[in-house]
């Protein structure tokens, strides 16, 4: 038997035991309980982490693609000025409209299936606040922009993913502003530049242009390009899921307008210069004509300019390719007897002939091989100043022959022939003198009066203001010089001075220029009628010239030196009767303007 005290205690014995299993599951379960809790605890720290540090740039970036918008900021380009300020080449703010394809597709979905369900929901306000709140009519558009309508509508079909398609370039500020008034989805204007030239036809072979995007594409636009163009800006627009501005752009990179430029270009002249030239080339039915005018202290280009131009402000211009040519500094040819002066200063230089050396030109030709050189007469014994003013081909051939062949080629050399002036201009050429090896007696002989060599006329330009400043050289440029440059003395003074004084008798009577005078200046020159090579470069055609006049004034203080080009004259070919009155009439205008003094009393010059 078991007592009850026993019983008891069993029973006490038995509770304890349970009581105490219960109490372990239970601690169990609430322990995994907390472990559950802390371990989604720590995954959503995690998660939140990862979310908000580790990949917070691609889900910014992805809010960032629905909600903003980087637009460039365009730069405005720099101006381009003449010495005296004037400007040559500006830029004026322009509109350009464009369409977000990808928006508009978009929200034209959005108001499909939102009218959709208001079929079925008329009274439906959550629906109506839906609905886009901007112009979905792409006829609409199209009108208002000026386009084909059914080409808009390819174009967008054929780049629905798109974020810009141009819908106009160009647009006046005014125009595009009631463009956008209409709130056409997806449509926005962005400010941009159009180039514009005030002097068109004058400046622009040597400005040049620009093409539709800003980028310079000919002159010194091109050359320049990466100094104009300066540095675009960035903004951020914020928009809303219906395409509207929520704030104002926030500029995230600032905007650094192009660099201004100056030229030497005195427009003035410039004007004085093409206006004649046109005048010349109608009036001798010309196939071009080309100028050029030479500060001969500082080197700087006054003015410089070709006939026929084009007018850079219409693209229908743009079709002829040959008038938009810089040709005073890209077309090379024979210059003819423009260069026996420089001739003539390399015999001075050889210690062989003075001033009063007497050449026996008789009969008036030579004969060289198979070549015969002629004279337009037979002038008999001339002096080197007579060589000049006559412009005796024997005479300077008799000259250069009667000293080593390699002499004269590398004395025009030394004068910078054969090779790019200082200015560089995009496509400049360097001419061409023959290499050593072709320095025979027949080339020597035909170099001396300006064949069988090419140059520019900047070359010849070169030369003769080197000259009327008493054989110092100043590198040619194109732009204003602050401070006067480092020359380099190539002639003797003595020798420039003696070629100068030379080169007047030319524009008196007596010499092949006289239509080359200038009332109150003296002025000193020479003339050039060079037969131009044949088509197929099979000798030199007997009917088409090239006529030309260098010259420097006063030759008391030479300023300027200027030479003037006519290619292929009818009627009257000689430089004298065609170049020269060009030049005359230039150099009288561009010396008054300059305020240079006379150096001869005020009289009509005698033509006769």
């Amino acid at each position: 038997m078991v007592d009850k005290k026993t019983k008891q205690t069993v029973r006490k014995k038995q509770q304890s035991v349970t009581n105490k299993n219960t109490l372990n599951v239970d601690m169990n379960r609430f322990y995994i309980m907390w472990a559950v809790v802390l371990a989604c605890f720590i995954a959503l720290i995690g998660r939140a982490f990862y979310v908000q540090v580790i990949n917070k740039d691609f889900l910014q970036n992805k809010a960032n693609a629905n909600i903003l918008r980087t637009d460039k900021i365009k730069a405005m380009r720099g101006v381009i000025y003449d010495r005296n300020g004037v400007p040559l080449a500006i830029s004026t703010p322009i509109m350009k409209l464009v369409i977000d394809p990808r928006d508009y597709f978009e929200n034209k979905k959005l108001y499909d299936e939102t009218m959709l369900a208001l079929q079925k929901e008329p009274n439906n306000r959550k629906l109506k606040r839906q609905l886009p709140d901007k112009n979905l009519n792409l006829d609409e558009l199209a009108d208002a922009v000026g386009m084909d309508r059914a080409l808009l509508r390819k174009k967008m079909q054929e780049r629905p993913r798109s974020r810009y398609l141009i819908l106009k370039k160009e647009v006046p500020p005014q125009q595009a502003e009631l463009i956008i008034a209409r709130k056409f989805q997806g449509v926005y204007a962005e400010k941009t530049y159009k180039r514009y030239y005030p002097q068109p036809q004058p400046n622009s072979q040597i400005i040049g242009l620009t093409n539709s995007e800003g980028m310079g594409i000919e002159g010194l636009e091109m050359q320049l390009n990466s100094r104009l163009s300066g540095e675009d800006g960035e903004q951020q627009i914020v928009r809303d899921k219906k395409g509207n501005r929520v704030k104002d752009p926030e500029v995230i990179k600032e905007v650094e307008a192009g660099e201004n430029i100056t030229l030497s270009i005195d427009s003035r002249l410039q004007y004085i210069l093409y206006r004649e030239l046109t005048a010349a080339g109608v009036a001798n039915n010309a196939r071009s004509a080309s100028a050029i005018a030479v500060d001969v202290k500082t080197g700087e280009i006054l003015a410089m300019t070709s006939w026929p131009s084009y007018n850079p402000n219409d693209k229908n211009g743009f079709v002829n390719k040959d008038a938009m040519r810089n040709r005073g500094a890209i077309d090379s040819f024979e210059p003819g007897s423009t260069m026996k002066p420089l001739t003539v200063a390399m015999a001075l230089e050889s210690g062989k002939y003075n001033a009063n050396t007497v050449v026996n030109t008789s009969p008036g030709s030579m004969r060289i091989g198979n070549h015969t050189i002629r004279d337009t007469h037979n002038y008999g014994p001339l002096t080197l100043g007579g060589i000049i003013q006559k412009s005796s081909n024997v005479g300077v051939a008799k000259i250069s022959l009667s000293l080593p062949y390699q002499t004269l080629p590398t004395f025009y050399k030394r004068l910078g022939f054969g090779q790019r002036s200082a200015v560089k201009f995009p496509g400049e050429s360097a001419g061409l003198i023959l290499p050593p090896s072709k320095w025979n007696i027949s080339e020597v002989a035909t170099m001396s009066y300006g064949y069988g060599l090419n140059a520019t006329v900047l070359q010849v330009a070169d030369a003769y203001a080197m000259l009327a400043n008493k054989g110092l050289k100043m590198p040619l440029s194109l732009y204003k010089l602050e401070q006067q440059p480092k020359g380099e003395q190539l002639v003797d003074p003595k020798i420039a001075d003696q070629v100068l004084h030379m080169m007047e008798a030319v524009t008196l009577p007596g010499g092949t220029a006289r239509q080359a005078n200038i009332p109150g200046y003296r002025v000193a020159g020479k003339t050039g009628t060079a037969h131009k090579l044949r088509a197929d470069r099979k000798g030199y055609s007997q009917s088409e010239y090239r006529a030309l006049f260098a010259g420097m004034a006063p030759v008391s203080n030479p300023r300027l030196a200027m030479v003037i080009v006519v290619e292929n004259p009818t009627g009257q070919y000689y430089g004298g009767l065609v170049a020269a009155p060009v030049f005359a009439r230039v150099m009288q205008e561009s010396l008054r303007l300059l305020n240079v003094p006379l150096d001869k009393p005020l009289e009509s010059p005698n033509v006769q």
